[in-house]
């Protein structure tokens, strides 16, 4: 794991150029510790930042093919690089590293080619042949990669927006329109940035930049078979595949079945440590990690979070670059395993390839209610009792009025979809909420982004899943397990977020997936050979903090500096009367959104001391 950062330019490169690389590679030199390096040509930099994992030795970057015609920069893991390389004739290998086999990848196949790897990664290349340069991004979207265009004259990238701007060739500014998106889906959908004029490549994609400053982005051809014998095969595979390492490899371990199952499987190759963070919304998560642990034979450490959270989340921040929610405990736990190894697996995913959330059973049941009860009915009768709970609610948005227009909306999946993700996005509650400066800008519609990428999917249940493994997956759960542990200087590998094991899972349709309704029922079968029956019969809990709790036992004395009235007037970004509103209500569960945007809120004031002002 790395960070890859640089420029591809239409003139030559200006003098102080080594200095400029070196500004943007030292914003970033946490995702690599342990070596760095850059290399010039005529119209490109490239500065790597490197955490060695495999082929420790030889395998420093920039790396330049052995026929001197391309220079890669390479942030992630191939898993397959070795069986890969065995296929590769036309290339005289120098060393034992997976940067390689990318490079010798594109001299004998060109682009097309990228579509065999396996694994996580983003990667820039200078091709010298043809003076142009490429970025690409893994299939999954695992590994980020952001790039600024100057002007047409440079396109400038990095494995974090900090070291674009480390460049001066631009300066961070607050897209409105990203953060009203923000605080609708509470993560950045699409390939947004919270920075103006800085985007993500898109997963699975590559761009190409050549000469004269323009830049075309296509989708690299996917191979993937999916062709496991069977789904516990499936997973298996890649888990062996993600246990690829010169170094120790250990494991997150909650009291769930995906960590237990990875780290049932991983312990078959080598001894495990794994790593637990004593914090969540079930006080028995971390006594069942322990029981896990003891079932499985695996030595399991664990911690309490540290108590000071003010003081870290300017740091945190610092390193996710946008507000997350429940962002602080990935931080701690990854801070924690980084004191005893370098690479740890994650059960990440499992509840999106495998229907697991709650989510997924609601809407389950809203499509059943949706074919018994006729639309006409249903929209009258939402549309009255929205109404009336609304009137009746000591706060606007509750979740009775929530649940009402759900109900109205019934046959929408799109629309349902987001209410039940607490898209909130209309124009009485941006007056409520926002400020002359959110209210004077052209925000885009976030019930109408929804409709406009909804999956072309009969099954609603099905179009959430296909959905949120595109958006939700990629930009809130993956977004923050990467930042959150290249922050200490570790790297997270995710089996459930594998190419092949999505290939599998995607010929299974709901009824096999979630059999008689049970959320992630196939999965429980599958694994029931590895797992004992207390682990498969815990009730689900979430790696999460009560909302209200947290905000008034940890950052109500923060929030008299960052919402007060007066910093609210002067940003004008939201409403010093919405505020007083909601921070009056008690702690209760049922204020949980209410409390959420009060967070997004005080972290976005606090983004603007740190990024704007900086």
């Amino acid at each position: 794991m790395c960070g890859i950062t640089g420029w591809f330019s239409r003139q030559a490169l200006e003098a102080g150029a080594e200095d400029r690389l070196r500004r943007m590679m030292k914003a970033i030199d946490h995702r690599g510790p342990d070596a760095d390096g850059q290399h010039r040509s005529l119209h490109a930099a490239l500065g790597h930042t490197r955490l060695s994992i495999i082929d420790l030795e030889s395998g420093q970057q920039p790396m330049t093919s052995s026929s001197g015609n391309t220079t890669i920069i390479f942030n992630g893991e191939i898993y397959n690089y070795e069986s890969i390389r065995s296929g590769i004739d036309a290339y005289a290998f120098r060393t034992h590293s997976d940067t390689e086999v990318v490079l010798a990848l594109y001299e004998t196949g060109g682009m097309k080619a990228m579509g065999s790897l396996r694994g996580m990664y983003s990667f820039a290349l200078w091709d010298h042949e043809r003076n142009e340069g490429w970025l690409v991004r893994d299939p999954l979207g695992i590994k980020p990669l952001f790039y600024f265009r100057d002007n047409n004259e440079r396109l400038v990238f990095s494995s974090e927006a900090k070291s674009i701007f480390a460049s001066d060739y631009c300066k961070p500014a607050l897209d409105s329109g990203s953060l009203h998106l923000l605080m609708n889906f509470r993560y950045l959908p699409g390939n947004r940035s919270l920075f103006e004029g800085v985007q993500q490549l898109p997963a699975g994609h590559s761009l190409n930049w050549r000469r004269d400053g323009s830049i075309h982005i296509a989708p690299v051809p996917l191979q993937a078979e999916g062709n496991a014998d069977s789904t516990i095969a499936a997973i298996k595979d890649s888990v062996l595949q993600h246990m690829v390492s010169d170094v120790e490899v250990g494991a997150y371990l909650s009291g769930g079945i995906d960590s237990a199952t990875v780290v049932a499987l991983a312990r078959e190759q080598a001894a495990m440590q794994t790593f637990t963070l004593d914090v969540g919304d079930d006080p028995m998560e971390s006594r069942y990690a322990a029981r896990t642990a003891e079932l499985l034979d695996v030595r399991n450490h664990q911690a309490r979070a540290r108590g000071d959270i003010e003081s870290s989340l300017k740091t945190m921040l610092w390193h996710l670059e946008v507000p997350k929610i429940n962002a602080f405990q990935i931080f701690e736990l990854a801070g924690f395993a980084s004191q005893h190894v370098k690479v740890c697996l994650s059960g990440l995913g499992g509840d999106e390839l495998f229907l697991g959330y709650n989510a997924h059973g609601i809407l389950n049941k809203a499509r059943k209610a949706g074919k018994l009860l006729p639309s006409a009915l249903s929209a009258g009768a939402g549309s009255l009792l929205s109404k009336l709970l609304g009137s009746m609610s000591a706060a606007p948005w509750s979740e009775h009025e929530r649940a009402a227009l759900m109900l109205q909306s019934l046959g929408n999946w799109p629309r349902v979809y987001g209410l039940l993700r607490n898209v909130w996005d209309s124009p009485s509650l941006k007056q409520q909420i926002y400020g002359p400066r959110m209210l004077d800008a052209e925000l885009p519609d976030a019930f109408g982004y929804v409709d406009d990428q909804w999956p072309q999917e009969a099954d609603p249940v099905m179009a959430m899943a296909m959905y949120e493994k595109r958006e939700k997956m990629v930009n809130d759960m993956l977004w923050q397990e990467d930042r959150l542990s290249m922050a200490h200087g570790l790297e997270v590998r995710v089996p459930f977020v594998d190419k092949e094991l999505f290939a599998h899972t995607g010929k299974l349709d709901r009824d096999t997936l979630m059999p008689s309704g049970q959320l992630k029922g196939h999965m429980r079968q599958a694994v029931a050979p590895l797992l004992s029956q207390e682990i498969l019969q815990r009730p689900k809990s979430g790696f999460q903090v009560d909302a209200a709790t947290f905000y008034k036992e940890h950052l109500q004395q923060m929030a008299k500096e960052y919402l007060s009235p007066e910093r609210l007037r002067d940003a004008g970004l939201f409403n010093p009367e919405f505020v007083s509103n909601i921070e009056r209500l008690p702690a209760k569960t049922a204020y949980r959104w209410h409390f959420f945007v009060l967070y997004m809120m005080l972290m976005t004031h606090l983004w603007m001391d740190v990024f704007e002002t900086r």
